[in-house]
């Protein structure tokens, strides 16, 4: 087992992080650790300088998440490398396991675990029509998204941005994480072009890692912001949306309605909501000029 530990190295973000990333690291002390520090995570980081396995590094400045693993690559010299995100449990076994499984088959881009109890896995590309597939291993894919047992691993579309342990001259070669996205999709687009490329994307179903989804960053207003608008801004790009399209002003439209028709009945809370998603398209509409 030795040699895992040469072979790959473990990646994760923090941004205003609660002290979940103290149970992932326990589990890791056997591995090279590589830590970016996105902001606010002072208390955090004081606690991580008990964990001599971990490296800290940071532009002093929130990166968004694909361009911090891109930046914690350039430090990475092993031949894989595991991205994790701090709110993840996963044991040495299930690593082990999923190493074993991208050594075996060199055309592998990606292989991830199953995690639960997410019940939003992708398994397949959305632009896909679920209702429609065909083809058996398209079905299985549609089985995991509905949380079905599985035996073996398989080859799917996407895997779940939480867990990604990937091939680095792959990733290199497809050109990495697309900094365009800030927070969400940003997996998706990953996939999209490793199976462009023909590198198979694979999930374990041996493997597990439990996620306590939502609780790597602390609750509070400017979080949900950020979380709410990246949320509508992010499919936009990975959509390729045009600029004078009639999706996006319909979106625009829509959403400038329903602001205006909840602020009048005094539900501030979607009303707000609104107002945010209106504004991720109009930035998205003025952005496409720098894309």
């Amino acid at each position: 087992m030795n040699k895992i530990y040469e072979d790959l190295t473990i990646v994760t973000v923090l941004y205003d992080s609660s002290e979940l990333i103290n149970d992932l690291l326990k589990n890791l002390i056997n591995f090279k650790v590589i830590v970016v520090d996105n902001g606010n995570n002072d208390q955090i980081l004081k606690k991580l300088s008990d964990f001599k396995n971990v490296k800290v590094i940071t532009q002093k400045k929130n990166l968004g998440y694909g361009r911090a693993i891109n930046f914690a690559f350039e430090k990475i010299k092993s031949k894989y490398f595991f991205v994790l995100n701090p709110d993840l449990v996963i044991s040495e076994k299930s690593i082990y396991d999923l190493y074993t499984l991208i050594t075996k088959n060199p055309d592998a881009g990606i292989v991830a675990p199953i995690t639960k109890p997410d019940k939003d896995f992708y398994g397949l590309f959305p632009e896909k029509n679920t209702k429609k597939i065909k083809e058996p291993n398209e079905i299985r894919c549609r089985n995991l998204l509905q949380n079905s047992n599985i035996d073996g691993e398989i080859c799917v579309d996407v895997a779940k941005g939480c867990a990604l342990l990937l091939n680095s001259e792959y990733f290199k070669k497809i050109g990495k994480f697309d900094e365009r996205y800030f927070l969400f999709w940003e997996e998706i687009d990953l996939c999209r072009r490793f199976r462009s490329k023909k590198h198979s994307v694979i999930i374990s179903p041996s493997s597990l890692a439990v996620h306590k989804q939502g609780q790597s960053s602390k609750k509070n207003i400017k979080n949900f912001i950020i979380k709410t608008f990246y949320s509508e801004y992010s499919p936009l790009i990975y959509f390729n949306v045009k600029k004078f399209s009639s999706f996006l002003m319909y979106k625009q439209i829509r959403y400038l309605f329903r602001f205006v028709t909840y602020l009048l009945i005094l539900n501030l809370k979607k009303s707000f909501i609104n107002l945010i998603k209106l504004y991720a398209n109009i930035k998205y509409f003025f952005d496409l000029r720098s894309f």
